[in-house]
C-alpha cells in the first residue's frame, strides 16, 4: 500500500523546494532542484507551487517549451497569480516573443500596480520590441505612483533621461537628467549626461564645463574621452591632448580615444603623432574585418539587409547610400594622395569615383575641375569649377581655383572677379592676395600688385622661392618698393 501524506508533510516538502529554487548556485543545484519538484508532482499533482516551481527551474535549463507549460498548468490549478505571471513574461522574453512577454507582465502589473519592478520589465520589453517611446511612458508613470521613494525616483528620473539620449529627445533628456541632479546633486557622475545633452544642443562651451566636471570626480576612460572630444569640439586641439592620452594610458584599447587623439594632432600639424594615434587606433583590427572598429558600417549594412528582406527597399537603399557615401570620401582622398604626387590620370579616376557617390559635393567638384586643368584640358576643368561654386557659393577655394584655370585660357578680367570673391568670403586666404598681385603687375598697376602682395604676406603667403621665380611678377623686380617688402619678410 502506498505511502499517504498528510498536509504537513507536504508543506515541508514544498518549502525546501523553494530554499533549493531560491538557492541554485550551479548545474548540480538544478537536478537536485528538479528531482525535488517532479517527487513532488508524483504524491500532490494537484500541488500548484510545485508545478510552478518545475516551470522556473525549466526555465533555468533553457527548456522554455516544458516552462510554458507548466506554469500555465500551476495557474490553472490556482497558482498564484502575480509570480506566474512574470515568470511567463520572462519565458516569452527569453523566446524573442517579446509582444506575449508583454501581455503577461501586464497581467502581472494588474496584480500589483504598484510593484516598480514591475513597470521597468514593461519598459524593457518594450526596448526589446524596438518601442523606446512606449518604455518611456510606461517609466514616467511610475513617477505618479503616490508611494514612490525618491531614490526610486531618482532611478527612474536618470533611466528616462538615458532613454530619451538613445532615440535622441534630447530636450526631454536634459529635464530629466537636471530632475534628477535637483534630487541627488551629491551624484557627479549626471554630469556626463548634462554633458551629452549640451553638447547635442550645439552649447559646446556648456559640454565642456560638464564634461570637466565629470572628469574632475571620477577621471574614466571615457569621461577623459569626452573631455578631450569636448575640446576638439570648441577648437581647442592642444588642450584635448592631455585627457585622451590618460584615457589611453588607462584603456590601451579605447580605439575612440586612440581616433580623436590623431585628429587632435592633425588639427596641431604633428603628423607623426597623429599617423601614430591614428594607427593604434585599428590596431585591433587592421584589415578593417571586424564590426569592433568599423561598427557603425557594419550595423548600417546589418540594417540594410533586414530592410531588404523585409522587402522595404527604398529604406534598405538608403542604409546602403550610407555606407557609400564613406567610400567617396576614401576615393577622393586616394586622389588627393596622387594629385600631390602628380600622378593626375590616376588621380582624376578616384576623384571621379568619388563624384559618381557624391555628385554634388563642392570639394570633389573642385578637385576634378583642377585636375583637368593640370592635364591641360582646361575647359572641362573650367565646366567642374563652375558647377562648384553654383553648388556652393561660399566656397572660397572653389572662386580661387576658377580664377587660376581662367588664368591659363587667358580670361583675366574674369579671373580677377573670381579672386576678389574669394578674398570676400575669406579675407585671410593669402593665395587670393597673390593670383591678385599677379593679374596687376601683368596689366602694369605696380602699386596695386605690390599693395596686394603685401597683403598676401601678411596673411601667411611665405614661398619666397616662388615669389623669386614667378614670371608674372617679373615687372616688379626692379622696383624698390618691392626690393624693400623681399628685404622685410624675408630678410
Amino acid at each position: 500500500m502506498a505511502y499517504i501524506w498528510n498536509e504537513e508533510e507536504l508543506i515541508s516538502f514544498r518549502m525546501l523546494l523553494r530554499k533549493m529554487t531560491e538557492r541554485l548556485k550551479d548545474e548540480q543545484d538544478v537536478r537536485e532542484a528538479l528531482i525535488i519538484a517532479k517527487i513532488l508532482i508524483e504524491i500532490a499533482p494537484e500541488d500548484n507551487a510545485a508545478w510552478y516551481f518545475l516551470g522556473v527551474l525549466n526555465s533555468i535549463r533553457g527548456e522554455l517549451d516544458e516552462a510554458q507549460k507548466n506554469l500555465k498548468h500551476s495557474l490553472e490549478l490556482g497558482g498564484d497569480k502575480l509570480p506566474n505571471y512574470v515568470q511567463l513574461a520572462n519565458v516569452y522574453k527569453d523566446q524573442g516573443n517579446f509582444k506575449e512577454a508583454l501581455v503577461w507582465i501586464n497581467k502581472a502589473r494588474e496584480c500589483a500596480p504598484e510593484d516598480i519592478s514591475i513597470y521597468r520589465k514593461i519598459a524593457d520589453l518594450h526596448l526589446h520590441d524596438g518601442d523606446a517611446g512606449k518604455a518611456i511612458k510606461v517609466l514616467e508613470s511610475v513617477l505618479k505612483i503616490s508611494s514612490i521613494k525618491d531614490k526610486e525616483r531618482y532611478n527612474i528620473f536618470v533611466h528616462i533621461a538615458n532613454l530619451c539620449m538613445a532615440i535622441n529627445q534630447v530636450k526631454k533628456a536634459s529635464y530629466y537628467f537636471n530632475e534628477a541632479q535637483a534630487l541627488n546633486p551629491s551624484d557627479e557622475s549626471l554630469w556626463t549626461g548634462i554633458g551629452h545633452c549640451l553638447s547635442q544642443l550645439e552649447d559646446k562651451k556648456g559640454a565642456l564645463n560638464a564634461f570637466k566636471k565629470a572628469a574632475e570626480s571620477n577621471p574614466t576612460p571615457i569621461d577623459l574621452y569626452n573631455l578631450g572630444d569636448a575640446y576638439l569640439a570648441v577648437g581647442d586641439p592642444e588642450k584635448s591632448i592631455a585627457p585622451l592620452v590618460e584615457a589611453t594610458r588607462k584603456d590601451p584599447g579605447f580605439s575612440l580615444a586612440h581616433y580623436n587623439l590623431s585628429l587632435a594632432f592633425i588639427e596641431m600639424r604633428q603628423y607623426n603623432e597623429g599617423a601614430r594615434a591614428a594607427i593604434a587606433a585599428f590596431r585591433n583590427d587592421p584589415e578593417m574585418k571586424q564590426g569592433n572598429t568599423n561598427l557603425g558600417m557594419s550595423a548600417t549594412n546589418n540594417l540594410g539587409m533586414c530592410l531588404m528582406n523585409l522587402k522595404r527597399y527604398d529604406e534598405a537603399l538608403e542604409c546602403y547610400q550610407r555606407n557609400i557615401k564613406l567610400f567617396g570620401a576614401t576615393n577622393f582622398n586616394m586622389g588627393l594622395t596622387l594629385f600631390r604626387m602628380k600622378r593626375y590620370k590616376e588621380a582624376l579616376e578616384y576623384f571621379l569615383n568619388a563624384l559618381k557617390i557624391s555628385p554634388d559635393d563642392p570639394e570633389y567638384l573642385d578637385l576634378v575641375g583642377q585636375t583637368y586643368a593640370e592635364l591641360g584640358k582646361h575647359k572641362i576643368g573650367e565646366s567642374y569649377l563652375r558647377k562648384c561654386v553654383k553648388n556652393d557659393p561660399e566656397y572660397a577655394i572653389g572662386h580661387y581655383d576658377l580664377g587660376t584655370v581662367l588664368c591659363k585660357q587667358k580670361n583675366r578680367v574674369e579671373a580677377l572677379r573670381c579672386f576678389m570673391t574669394a578674398i570676400k568670403i575669406d579675407p585671410d586666404y593669402c593665395f587670393a592676395y597673390y593670383s591678385v598681385a599677379c593679374l596687376h603687375a601683368l596689366s602694369g598697376e605696380k602699386e596695386k600688385a605690390i599693395d596686394y602682395l603685401e597683403q598676401s604676406l601678411k596673411k601667411g603667403f611665405s614661398d619666397k622661392k616662388h615669389v623669386d621665380s614667378d614670371p608674372d611678377l617679373k615687372s616688379l623686380k626692379r622696383d624698390p618698393a618691392f626690393q624693400k617688402l623681399m628685404a622685410k619678410y624675408f630678410s
